[in-house]
């Protein structure tokens, strides 16, 4: 089966993975409507636990409503900011480093496995400032949280380094450590490197609901029929809240719209280009792997469409201009929106249902999910394998904890 694989992912380009192999429905479930572990939702937090957790020899189905990468991580910029972000909690921020580290450990063997290369990049981040002032302002608004890796850049060396940028820059942060992806090629490269594995992944699978009983869960129901499992994973982002309804469990998630540009520079403007990622208190710059340059983000708490709008693609190049004035010379590619999945709290449903046996949930990263994607994954893994939040570290995540604490009454 791995070299089926192979051979089928081996005419694709890492740029554009393309979908991972399907089959027709009907006869793809026909005679196989069970399975160990049945995990509901395609995107990359999705994906990246089936991925783990065929690895480890387990029965895995995966089903998607839509199509593979089609949601909110077709729409992210792919940032492993683990140091960059602003982690309020220091589980998040734990997490987000192991899970940095962790993508760059699994590389190479989940693209021999997907024949996708993710387009993993190691350029490092940079924090810029303006002025004195908003140096302090930033580091009393960070103090807790700041990370220690990362260096300091005056004025003459940030023209040394990056010499693309405002000439005017006062400083800045130098974070080496960051990374960043093509977060669909990611999310196909976990989804197909899991089909090597022996996964089975569905795509098209609509109205799913969850079928539990006193026992616990006891698989899910569709439009194409009924699935039993021993456990559930859910990893629908947006759609979570909604399949835990189903057996009576309250999960609120919160839609926040965020809307990207891309753009390219021309050989003749290749100066002007970024190589360096800019991670600005009002815009980040990504400079990725297939040579684009990607502007964003808005932020739209309770939006839920995904239409791109002038205004918001404005502000975008206006702030991106400020920063790197070589971008009036890029040429403007696209644009496009998704919507990140976000929590009453900020901490994302990571854990076991304790109230319904065999249920486990995995959803509500917010604007990490890529970014925890490995690390979620393990999690996810070690959990179904018997290991518990506690030993794990990760009790603050529980997915019913906001019940437990009577945040929604």
């Amino acid at each position: 089966m791995r070299d089926e694989a192979k051979s089928r992912s081996g005419n694709r380009s890492a740029s554009h993975p393309g979908a991972v192999s399907r089959s027709n429905v009907g006869s793809e479930i026909r005679g196989k409507l069970h399975a160990e572990t049945i995990i509901v939702g395609g995107g990359v937090i999705g994906c990246a636990i089936a991925c783990e957790l065929a690895t480890r020899g387990h029965d895995v189905l995966l089903v998607e409503r839509a199509r593979i990468a089609g949601g909110t991580s077709c729409a992210a910029a792919g940032m492993l900011a683990a140091d960059s972000e602003e982690f309020t909690h220091s589980v998040m921020a734990r997490l987000a480093r192991e899970s940095r580290a962790l993508l760059h450990e699994q590389r190479e063997r989940i693209s021999l496995l997907s024949g996708v290369e993710m387009g993993l990049q190691q350029h490092g981040f940079i924090t810029p400032f303006r002025s004195y002032s908003e140096v302090s302002s930033f580091k009393n608004k960070r103090s807790s949280t700041l990370s220690t890796e990362h260096m300091w850049w005056d004025r003459v060396a940030v023209q040394q380094e990056a010499s693309w940028l405002n000439r005017d820059t006062y400083g800045a942060y130098y974070r080496p450590s960051e990374s960043e992806v093509l977060p669909v090629n990611l999310t196909q490269a976990f989804a197909r490197a899991a089909q090597t594995m022996g996964a089975r992944v569905l795509e098209g699978v609509q109205d799913v609901h969850l079928h539990a009983n006193l026992n616990g869960i006891q698989g899910i129901r569709s439009s194409i029929g009924t699935m039993t499992s021993k456990n559930v994973i859910v990893a629908a982002g947006l759609h979570g809240e909604e399949l835990m309804r189903d057996v009576g469990l309250s999960l609120p998630v919160l839609p926040v719209k965020g809307e990207i540009a891309a753009v390219h520079f021309s050989s003749q403007h290749v100066s002007y280009r970024p190589d360096k990622t800019v991670y600005a208190e009002d815009i980040y710059i990504v400079p990725k792997a297939n040579g684009e340059v990607w502007l964003g983000a808005t932020s739209l708490p309770g939006r839920t469409d995904t239409k791109v709008s002038v205004q918001g693609i404005q502000k975008l190049i206006t702030a991106a201009t400020s920063w790197v004035p070589g971008m009036k010379e890029a040429h403007f590619l696209r644009a496009w929106a998704g919507v990140r999945p976000s929590t009453p709290d900020g901490l994302p449903y990571i854990g076991a249902c304790e109230s319904i046996p065999g249920l486990f949930a995995a959803f509500g990263h917010y604007r990490n999910g890529i970014l925890l994607s490995a690390i979620t994954a393990k999690l996810m893994a070690d959990l179904i394998c018997g290991k518990t939040s506690e030993e794990l570290g990760i009790q603050d995540l529980y997915p019913e904890r906001l019940n437990r604490k009577e945040i929604l009454h």
